[in-house]
């Protein structure tokens, strides 16, 4: 197993000094990250109190690791807290005294916890995600995969995304478990393509489609052909989508839609992403697919802003620029593998 700093660039922050670690030294380093990021939170919320001092600098003496993980957090903290929601400054200079300190605390409590969620991302869980067992196909960071199924149809995983397909005597199904995927689906009157969602149920024909699974919502566009989008909870009727158009299933099962270019359906296989009127959040969910660490995005107001457009993430931090730009946003490349978006 590589060590985290192998993986990503990060040589001045590497516990094993280069090379690979065995399953034991991982875990040793895995466990001094983990509570770095405990007395980061610990010494912000208290930091005058002698005794979590002394007991913190016993820690950082016990052992060489403890210090490299406590650099590494620290230097990221220092970072990250530079940067914070615009709202969350003007609240701050319109307190004073013990209000505005507590505020200060807590906000800075805050920073760090975020900081502690981007470093479980990406030194514990690296650049795989969790997916759902069972999967037949699954792709990692940056991978898209390109497959041919038994029925004759094809179809395109882009990165981060699972699916399972069964080609049973009467049906064909395909289960998407996490991710995006692109179908061109071979005809067959006989036996309906049924795409498997959480949020809603897919049927075809013959015709070539884009189907995303997003945090928020699920999103279904046509490239040629037409099919039928049923919301599962009920909530709706069924929409049928032709060509150049696009639904949306929100979580609790209403279904919005619009018009799109037909040929920007499936873009993201030369890697980029299309966005059609989507909120800002979703579309840094998509390039979070390319990067391998974590991009955190500080500002509810900013993640709800409407992106459209085409991105190349070959650069997710080029990409991410282009994206918040338009929305006076801004993004800080705290290390190679930690992107933070805030506003301006």
């Amino acid at each position: 197993m590589t060590s985290p700093s192998d993986q990503n660039g990060l040589d001045d922050h590497n516990p094993s000094e280069g090379g690979c670690l065995d399953p034991k030294d991982q875990a040793d380093w895995e466990r001094a990250l983990k509570e770095a990021v405990d007395w980061s939170i610990l010494l912000d919320d208290n930091p005058d109190n002698p005794r979590l001092r002394a007991e913190f600098d016993a820690w950082n003496a016990e052992n060489p690791l403890h210090g490299r993980a406590w650099e590494e957090t620290s230097h990221a903290s220092r970072l990250i807290a530079q940067t914070k929601p615009a709202t969350s400054r003007l609240q701050t200079r319109k307190q004073s005294g013990r209000r505005a300190r507590t505020t200060r605390s807590k906000s800075r409590v805050r920073v760090v916890a975020a900081l502690a969620a981007a470093v479980v991302l990406v030194w514990l869980g690296g650049s795989q995600m969790i997916l759902t067992a069972g999967a037949d196909i699954v792709t990692g960071t940056a991978e898209q995969r390109s497959v041919a199924l038994p029925d004759g149809s094809s179809l395109r995983l882009a990165p981060e995304s699972a699916l399972r397909f069964s080609n049973a005597a009467g049906s064909r199904e395909a289960t998407i478990m996490a991710g995006e995927a692109y179908f061109d689906v071979s005809r067959d009157p006989s036996r309906p393509f049924v795409v498997t969602l959480e949020r809603a149920t897919v049927t075809v024909l013959g015709t070539g489609f884009n189907v995303r699974v997003g945090p928020e919502t699920t999103d279904v566009a046509v490239k040629h052909g037409r099919l039928q989008v049923d919301a599962r909870n009920g909530a709706q009727d069924s929409i049928v989508l032709e060509a150049g158009r696009w639904a949306r299933i929100s979580p609790d099962g209403r279904v919005s839609g619009g018009t799109m270019d037909p040929e920007q359906v499936g873009g993201w296989s030369d890697t980029r992403i299309v966005a059609v009127d989507r909120p800002l959040s979703d579309v840094l969910a998509d390039v979070r697919r390319y990067h391998r660490g974590a991009i955190i995005l500080t500002d509810e107001v900013l993640a709800q802003r409407s992106v459209t457009g085409v991105f190349d993430v070959s650069d997710p931090a080029a990409a991410l620029r282009l994206i918040v730009k338009p929305h006076d946003g801004k993004l800080r490349q705290i290390t190679p593998w930690l992107l933070l978006v805030s506003p301006s």
